[in-house]
């Protein structure tokens, strides 16, 4: 279980929710690239996580992939904000970037709390109102060691 009450420079992490500092400015740096299939993809990537100070209090990696088949008439952006809209309802969840790959969108994100992530996710999957199919991993990666090197790379 996670300690949200700890504290850091003497703010708990509740009072920086509170705050609203738990969210950074959003920076988003577009990525241009040819994938393997010779299709022309564009991803997006909120860099303005590279140098966030909270990363401890949302220690959980998901990535969620929803296959182009599956997209049901919406686009990648429709998709995303859902996505984030719902899943924040559920704990913070920091949306870091969507990707397209071949056959579908990935779209990575950091979260608090893996037990809110999981049962929000089932309640969306099994709710007749499901906007679309997808499937999605959760890992601990506390200090967000997977997007270190796309940090670096994409941000000004």
């Amino acid at each position: 279980m996670l300690n949200l009450f700890k504290k850091k420079n003497n703010e708990s992490w509740e009072s920086i929710k509170a705050s609203g500092k738990a969210f950074p400015k959003t920076k988003i740096s577009i990525l241009s690239f040819t994938g393997e299939d010779d299709e022309h993809y564009t991803a997006w990537i909120n860099t303005g996580y590279k140098n966030y100070p909270y990363k401890e209090y949302c220690p959980v990696l998901g990535l969620l992939n929803v296959d182009y088949e599956d997209m049901n008439g919406y686009d990648i952006g429709e998709i995303q904000e859902y996505f984030d809209k719902e899943l924040n309802k559920a704990c913070v969840c920091h949306l870091i970037s969507r990707v397209p790959v071949e056959g579908g969108i990935e779209i990575l994100f950091y979260i608090e709390d893996l037990d809110s992530i999981n049962n929000k996710l089932e309640k969306l999957y099994a709710s007749e109102d499901l906007l679309v199919d997808f499937g999605c991993s959760l890992r601990t990666d506390a200090n967000w060691e997977t997007i270190v090197d796309m940090m670096e790379k994409y941000s000004s």
